[in-house]
Order: C-alpha cells, then sequence, then structure tokens
C-alpha cells in the first residue's frame, strides 16, 4: 500500500478489499459511503477460525495505523495530541489496611418493603419500578433563586498618606533583589543617623547635666564661666542634628504646612525652635547665665532621636516580613467581606450588630506590601491633633512670660526669654515614645507571628480588622489532618466494599468534606480512582446527595436516610453497638442502605484554645460545612466553645462562600498566613489587642502633655519658669517612656 495515501483513498481501499471478501455490500452512492464515518465493524470471532480472525485484526491495525499517518499529514492530529489512556487503579490492587476496622457480618437485616407477596412477579416489578421513580423525582435538584451578589468595586485602600521612604512598591516576584536593596540602603542610612544623633544628644545632656547638677566639667562647657563656647557647642550640635535628620525636617515641615502633621512634625518643630533660639542667643550669649533662661537643645535632639529608633524599627520589621513573604509557601490572604449583604446574610441570626467579617484568600503574590508596611498608624492621628496645640500654647506661654516674669530686665531679655519659654513648653509637652507607642508592641507581636508562619505588615492591618466580630472559615480548617478518622465500617447491603468506599469517597472529596483526607489515606492517594460525581448537594446538618454512575447516593446521618426512605437500616440498638461512643455514617445506594462507617474526630489543642479565644473577644465563627454529623451541638462540645458563638453556613449560601473565598492570583492585604486556623485567628485577635495597647499609649503620651501644659503654664504664672532646667524636662519625658513601656508590657 503507498503511504502517502489520503484518508479517502485509505477508506476506499479498506472497503474494495471487503467487498471483494463479501462482507460488505455495495454501496448504491461510493462518494455518499466514502463520506460517512469510516469506522471498521469487527465481525464475532467463531471458534476454529483463530487464524482468519488474526489477519482481519491485522488488517485493521494496519488501516487505523494508516488513518493516523494520513491525518497527521493534512495537520488534521498533531503527534502531542496523543495521549495514552489512563489506566485506572483496580481497587482490589490497593491494601487499604482495613481488616481490622471492618465489622463481621454477623446477621441480615431484613428489607422493608410495602409490596404485598401474594402479587405476580409482573405486578411486584411495576410497583417497584413506580416507587423507586417516586424517589428519583423527590430527589430532582432544585433551582435555588439565590440571585448572583455582583462584587462592589471598593479598592479598600488606606486614605492616610505613608511615609515616604523613597524604596520601590513590591510588584513582582523579580523585583524582590532590588526591594530587599532599597530596604536594607534604608536601614544603614537610618542606622548611620542613629549613631549621629545619639553622640550629639548624649554629649549634649552631659554638658546640660554638669551645668544643672554642678557636676565636674571641663571648664569651656561652663555657661557661667564660657556661654559663647556653651551655646556655640549646643547650637552646632543641634545643627548637626538637622543635617542627618533633613528628611524627617522637611517632611514634617510640609506636612505642618498641609494640615495634616505627623511624627515627623513633632519631633521638627521641637528642634527647629531650639536650634533657632540657640542661633539667636548668640548674638547675646552672655543671656544664658541669667536664671530665667534654659536651652533644651539635648531633649530636642533626644527627639530626634527616639523618631529615628521608631522608624528603624519600622525597617527591620519590613525587611523581616519581606524575606518570609519572599519564600515560596501557600499564602492565603485575609480578607474582609466587603459585600455588606453576602456577610449580612453568612451572619444573620448570630450577630445583633454591623457585620465586620473576615476570611482568607489562597492567592500567589500579596499586593501593596511597602504600603502597607509603611503605612500611618495612630501616634500619626495623635500628631495631627496635638501638634498644632502644642505651637499654639508654646506661643501662648511666651506671650504670657512677657507680663509675669519678674527676672528679665529690659527689652532684649524679655524677648530671649520669650523662646525660652517657648523651646522649653515645645520639649516638655512633646513626648519621646510617640514613635514607640505602636512599633515596640507591633515588633514584639511580629515575631511571635513570624513563628506560626503569620504576617502583619503595619498598623493598617488594626484599622483594617481590629473591629472584626465574625470569621468566615471552612470545617476543613477546623480539622487539620489526622484529627478524622474513620474507625471501622460495617457492610451492610450486597455492594462490594471496594465500591462502597469509592462512592463514599469520591462523593466526599467532590463537595470538600472533612473526611477527604481520610478517604485519600484508605486509597493510598489512587485519586484517579475516584469516580466523577454529575451532581451534588448538601441537606443542611443531614449530609450529602449526589449521583454516580447514574445511581443516587447518599452519605450522612441516620436522619437523612430515614428522611430519603432507605432500606436496611439497622436498629438504633445495633447502631449504637457498633458505634461504640463515636459519630455514625451511612452510605446508601440506589436507595439501599450499603455501608455505616464508624467516625473518630479529634478536637486540635490549637484549634480549640484560638475557637475560645474568638469567642471570648466577641468574634462568631460562621462553618462551613458538608458533613452530616457536623452541627453547633458537636463543634460545641468538641471544642469547649459555647454555641452562641458558632454558626453553621446553609448550603444555599455555599455558592457565596466559594465566591468570597476562591483562589485569586494577587490580592491587596495587610495580613497573611500559611491557611492554618490558629495563625489566622492569632492575626485578628493580635490586631484587637494592639489596637487596646496602642490607645493605652497615646492616653499616656495625652496624660503626659496635659500634665506638661499645666506645669508650664504654673510656672509662667508664677514667674519661674527659669527653674525647668533641661535636665528637668529630659527627666519627665524619660519617665513617661518608661511608664509607656511598663503599661504596654502585654502580650499581643
Amino acid at each position: 500500500m503507498n503511504d502517502n495515501l489520503s484518508i479517502d483513498d485509505i477508506v476506499a481501499e479498506y472497503n474494495e478489499k471487503k467487498r471483494k471478501a463479501g462482507s460488505v455490500p455495495e454501496p448504491e452512492d461510493d462518494a455518499a459511503f466514502a463520506a460517512e464515518e469510516a469506522v471498521p465493524v469487527i465481525p464475532e470471532k467463531d471458534v476454529g477460525e483463530q487464524t482468519a480472525d488474526e489477519e482481519k485484526a491485522g488488517e485493521n491495525a494496519e488501516l487505523i495505523q494508516k488513518l493516523m499517518q494520513a491525518r497527521r499529514e493534512q495537520g488534521l492530529v498533531s503527534p502531542e495530541s496523543e495521549e495514552t489512556p489512563v489506566k485506572r487503579t483496580d481497587p482490589k490492587d490497593i491494601e487499604m489496611g482495613l481488616t481490622e476496622k471492618i465489622i463481621p457480618r454477623t446477621d441480615e437485616f431484613e428489607r422493608v418493603t410495602d409490596i404485598p407477596n401474594d402479587l405476580s412477579y409482573e405486578e411486584r416489578s411495576e410497583m417497584l419500578k413506580n416507587k423507586r421513580q417516586k424517589r428519583v423525582d423527590a430527589f430532582r435538584l432544585k433551582d435555588r433563586g439565590d440571585d448572583v451578589l455582583a462584587d462592589e468595586d471598593e479598592d479598600g485602600e488606606d486614605d492616610d498618606a505613608t511615609r515616604h521612604t523613597g524604596q520601590h512598591e513590591f510588584e513582582r516576584f523579580d523585583d524582590e533583589e532590588e526591594v530587599l536593596s532599597d530596604i536594607l540602603q534604608v536601614k544603614s542610612n537610618l542606622t548611620m543617623r542613629m549613631c549621629v544623633l545619639l553622640f550629639t544628644g548624649v554629649f549634649t545632656l552631659l554638658i546640660a547635666l554638669a551645668n544643672d547638677l554642678s557636676l565636674p566639667l571641663v571648664m569651656i562647657f561652663d555657661k557661667v564661666e564660657s556661654p559663647s563656647t556653651y551655646m556655640f557647642t549646643n547650637t552646632i550640635l543641634g545643627l548637626v542634628s538637622i543635617a542627618v535628620s533633613y528628611t524627617v525636617i522637611l517632611e514634617g515641615i510640609k506636612n505642618i504646612l498641609r494640615r495634616r502633621p505627623d511624627c515627623d512634625s513633632l519631633a521638627a518643630l521641637g528642634i527647629l525652635i531650639t536650634v533657632i533660639t540657640g542661633i539667636i542667643t548668640l548674638f547675646e550669649p552672655s543671656i544664658v547665665r541669667q536664671p530665667f533662661y534654659n536651652v533644651y537643645t539635648s531633649i530636642a535632639i533626644f527627639g530626634l532621636l527616639f523618631n529615628t529608633l521608631g522608624k528603624l524599627m519600622i525597617v527591620k520589621r519590613t525587611e523581616r516580613n519581606f524575606r518570609f513573604v519572599a519564600e515560596d509557601f501557600d499564602r492565603y490572604a485575609l480578607v474582609p467581606v466587603t459585600n455588606e449583604d453576602t456577610a449580612d446574610k453568612f451572619t444573620k441570626g448570630v450577630l445583633d450588630d454591623f457585620p465586620e467579617l473576615t476570611t482568607m484568600r489562597k492567592t500567589e503574590f500579596i499586593k501593596d506590601f511597602m504600603k502597607n508596611s509603611y503605612s500611618t498608624d495612630i501616634s500619626d492621628t495623635y500628631s495631627k491633633k496635638m501638634t498644632p496645640v502644642i505651637l499654639v500654647i508654646s506661643l501662648a506661654m511666651g506671650l504670657l512670660s512677657l507680663i509675669f516674669e519678674k527676672n528679665t530686665a529690659g527689652m532684649t531679655e524679655r524677648i530671649f526669654n520669650i523662646f525660652g519659654v517657648m523651646s522649653g513648653t515645645v520639649t516638655l509637652c512633646s513626648s519621646l515614645s510617640l514613635m514607640l507607642i505602636v512599633n515596640i508592641p507591633l515588633g514584639r507581636a511580629q515575631n511571635k507571628y513570624l513563628q506560626y508562619s503569620g504576617v502583619m505588615l503595619g498598623y493598617s492591618a488594626v484599622n483594617t480588622f481590629s473591629d472584626t466580630n465574625s470569621v468566615l472559615v471552612d470545617a476543613e480548617q477546623l480539622f487539620p489532618k489526622g484529627m478524622v478518622d474513620i474507625k471501622s465500617l460495617k457492610l451492610l447491603g450486597s455492594t462490594k466494599i471496594e465500591e462502597c468506599i469509592l462512592y463514599a469517597a469520591s462523593l466526599s472529596c467532590q463537595a470538600g468534606s472533612i473526611l477527604s483526607p481520610t478517604f485519600y489515606k484508605i486509597l493510598r492517594g489512587k485519586t484517579e480512582m475516584l469516580l466523577p460525581v454529575e451532581s451534588y448537594i448538601y441537606e443542611d446538618g443531614l449530609g450529602l446527595s449526589g449521583w454516580i454512575e447514574n445511581k443516587r447516593v447518599l452519605l450522612g446521618s441516620r436522619q437523612l436516610m430515614e428522611n430519603h426512605s432507605i432500606e436496611g437500616l439497622p436498629t438504633p440498638a445495633k447502631e449504637n453497638e457498633y458505634a461504640k461512643g463515636s459519630t455514625v455514617l451511612y452510605l446508601s445506594v440506589s436507595g439501599v442502605v450499603s455501608m455505616l462507617f464508624v467516625v473518630q474526630a479529634n478536637a486540635s489543642r490549637s484549634v480549640a484554645r484560638w475557637l475560645r479565644e474568638l469567642g471570648r473577644n466577641g468574634v462568631i465563627t460562621v462553618v462551613r460545612t458538608v458533613d452530616g454529623f457536623v452541627d453547633i451541638e458537636f463543634l460545641s462540645e468538641l471544642f469547649c466553645v459555647s454555641p452562641k458563638k458558632l454558626k453553621l453556613l446553609p448550603f444555599r449560601f455555599h455558592k457565596d462562600y466559594i465566591k468570597e473565598t476562591e483562589y485569586t492570583p494577587e490580592v491587596s492585604s495587610s495580613m497573611l498566613c500559611s491557611g492554618h486556623f490558629p495563625s489566622f485567628a492569632m492575626l485578628l485577635i493580635g490586631t484587637k489587642r494592639l489596637k487596646q495597647i496602642s490607645a493605652l499609649g497615646v492616653a499616656i503620651q495625652a496624660g503626659a502633655f496635659a500634665l506638661g501644659t499645666g506645669i508650664s503654664l504654673i510656672m509662667t504664672i508664677l514667674g519661674t519658669f527659669g527653674r525647668l532646667s533641661s535636665s528637668f524636662v529630659f527627666a519627665y519625658n524619660i519617665a513617661f517612656v518608661l511608664i509607656t513601656l511598663i503599661a504596654q508590657k502585654k502580650k499581643v
């Protein structure tokens, strides 16, 4: 035969051979016959004609090869498209390890039927057919009529201004080296700045302490003996501090002019007023000898130092988070359910407040990493309100000193006194620990969360998730691998045990049951054995119903079987005998009970702990499940959680659940984890605790401001503001730093 024949030529040649052999009748229209699908019909084998059959089989094989060759030459079939048929593993060939779990057959259960025995065979068959048809009709899937809710176009971005660090945003994994290099560069710059500020701050502080407390001092820095050198040293070191912190000064002043001051604004305000006062004093340095005049440069420099320390903590936290996020692991972003109607449906009946529902969404990439890492926090909100207040109060104190200060002589000394009172009031009322009230607790929390594969990028997580009052999870997340097992099983019907296991495994895996890992282990990972499930539904609180190989398969509780009039159920006494205190599930095939599964579920200690923590913090856990034995009472007893803190998601909302939790290639989120429930709950509880701790820190700073304002006012009215030495102001600020750290020493 010619290898270059076309498909039509091959078909014609094959048919010609058949006609000559007399096995194919002559067609009336050869063209019409050749146009039909040319599939050779293999005649049935006759005993004693093996040789002829082998020749025909060889001809058929040759024909198929010719057909495939011709189709490839004509471009109809590519070599790559030829796939080897998948060979399904026979369940009998797998050692499932069920020998010790199978309850031996002890007796046959009577099949309950209402068909009389005295009817003829035809009448009994007709009645049985009608009965089965009614059951099929009863099982027919009904349209739920649920409207598909459209996603609301809400970006959910933080409106607050982020800190400007000049770093590139992490937009793809290819930018890893560049972004990490930027972070390390900023870290290096901040470390260098901190070293310079530490030197200038400590040096000026030592000079101030020596002069205020009459400590041994080099004569050249004595403000009585060498006022010019004293003022020149303080002013120069203040200018050096401004030079190395020029970005803080520029951004702080810009934000004041933009009417949104932040922590940088308070630090910039203190150093600028004190340095300007020092520059003015250089024209008349002898003023520092007067008892009413003090230099507060050291406190202003320490304000910059603590500001830099806070920024350095942010950058180090960002570096640790980035190194973790850039690694290869299963990423689950924490996201709020922004659709209000969906959140209300999911939490209806268990919440009296507006639903703040949070869930997890699997993803590959976290967007807005840098934005969330450098997001503004509660200290910036405090600074936005207090910076203009402190500026106005300091100016008011300066003007009041014109009236009440009695130790000044002449207008020159009064002008110098105004600047001295203003700088003293600003440094007394500005808090050194403002940048620490968020970053220290957040740093402690980060070290803890990373150990459990959880990441909180910045304070934006607190703003987004601290008001969460409900969470949406799958039952699989409450039962990690190994927590659910099939303790034993009992064959009740005539269906083979291998088929029963395949039916139950196929239905469980398709629906996402917590029994899926157990069946996966039984099948030794041979997922190709699973049978396709045409459709399934979950009957709330009862179990699963589905169609497999045109058979109705039920997997669920005894009540599910009774509701569907399943035959062959054992008596409750027998059921308890098989269960021995565990949970029982039934499998029925085509209306007849086939197998009984004894299921044992254990509670993970970490899952139980964090479920209780969520409940104590007023968070409702909404659970999506498709298992008939998982109900509120079961979960409450197993995890020792109040049933009021739990809710099962109805099956009619499962489609919305999938929509809210389905995989998304990239998500913008300020928190992520590895998908485990403990880390998920830990992050949410952490935002609530961080909010409380940060609020406590702000309250302490507000108290320090109020007390500082009162001290300044009293001393100004009494005309004794000069007694507020730089040593006293420094000690006052350090005291409130210690108070803040002690008060915030709480586990996050």
